[in-house]
């Protein structure tokens, strides 16, 4: 550099056009900074959502994992009173054609 002052000034118009482009990206870096953050925040929001939402949905999922449990001891001890109840039935069934035949046979016997 010269101790030329139209040397110095010149100099001095592309140093302040250069820290003037700087300080434009600069500025521009900073904004897209602060959206990412801003992003970044929305999404851990997002993630903190989705696992309430995945808590709540296990809880339910086990419940009606219980509930099912439960139907299907229920339904195993219906089948099995049904089981006795039909043992009876049948039971019933042959007393009754027991009796029958016994009245036919007497009912029978007298017309002879």
């Amino acid at each position: 550099m010269t101790d030329d002052p139209e040397d110095a000034s010149q100099w001095r118009d592309r140093i302040e056009a250069r820290v003037s482009t700087l300080e434009a990206i600069s500025d521009e870096q900073a904004t897209a900074i602060s959206t990412q953050r801003g992003l970044q925040v929305a999404m851990d929001e997002d993630v903190s959502k989705v696992q309430v939402e995945f808590r709540a949905q296990r809880g339910l999922l086990q419940s009606l994992h219980l509930t099912q449990q439960d139907h299907t001891a229920l339904l195993r001890e219906h089948g099995a009173q049904l089981t006795e109840l039909r043992t009876g039935q049948q039971r019933i069934l042959v007393g009754v054609d027991a009796i029958r035949e016994m009245l036919d046979r007497t009912l029978n016997s007298g017309k002879d």
